[in-house]
């Protein structure tokens, strides 16, 4: 195998491992992006905080769960 032949053949692996690794981003970000999507009755409380711009502290997550998820 030639010198020009054996370039040629990295520049396609490379091309290929390039193109590998575009995928394995995007699939992780997708995975990322379902995993930390925000539950629809806490997008509700979010957007009425930030309309009202009335924020309020909780001692805990429960408190707050319990807060959002009573209403």
């Amino acid at each position: 195998m030639s010198e020009l032949q054996i370039l040629y053949k990295i520049s396609n692996d490379i091309k290929f491992l390039k193109d590998q690794m575009a995928n394995l981003q995007r699939d992780i970000s997708e995975i990322n992006a379902d995993l930390h999507r925000l539950r629809p009755e806490y997008s509700v409380e979010v957007d009425k905080i930030l309309e009202e711009g009335v924020f309020e502290t909780y001692s805990s997550f429960d408190d707050l769960r319990n807060e959002i998820e009573n209403v």
